[in-house]
Parts: structure tokens; C-alpha cells; sequence
């Protein structure tokens, strides 16, 4: 599978995702270029910025489809 395949399938399952959790789970290092390319196929992915311990990141949730 590959890595827009596994980020898909991960969103697809009501999960967000966050670049330790991509790292983590599927050892993928690239999770920002996965999303471009996700969203360049016309899934609807938002960004929720979160801050935690003085650090800021981004979380990744899938809410619409290609149509």
C-alpha cells in the first residue's frame, strides 16, 4: 500500500492524523505531502492547529470525499 493509500485508509476510518502519529503508527516522515496530494485529488482535508508543551502542530481530519 502505499503512503497516500495508508493516510487515506487511516482518515477514511474517522481518525485524524498528526505527523508523530503518521511517524509512529507507519513509520511515513512525510505526512505533509501526503495530504497535498490527497487534497490535490480532491478529498477534503482540514487543519486544526494544536499547541501542546509550547509546541505547535497540525492535525489532519478527512471530512469530504472526491466527488
Amino acid at each position: 500500500m502505499s503512503r497516500n493509500e495508508t493516510i487515506l485508509k487511516h482518515l477514511q476510518r474517522g481518525q485524524s492524523i498528526t505527523n508523530m502519529a503518521a511517524s509512529r503508527l507507519y513509520h511515513i516522515t512525510s505526512l505533509q505531502e501526503a495530504i497535498r496530494d490527497l487534497r490535490a485529488a480532491g478529498h477534503v482535508i482540514l487543519t486544526q492547529m494544536e499547541c501542546r508543551n509550547g509546541k505547535r502542530y497540525g492535525r489532519y481530519v478527512l471530512v469530504g470525499e472526491p466527488v
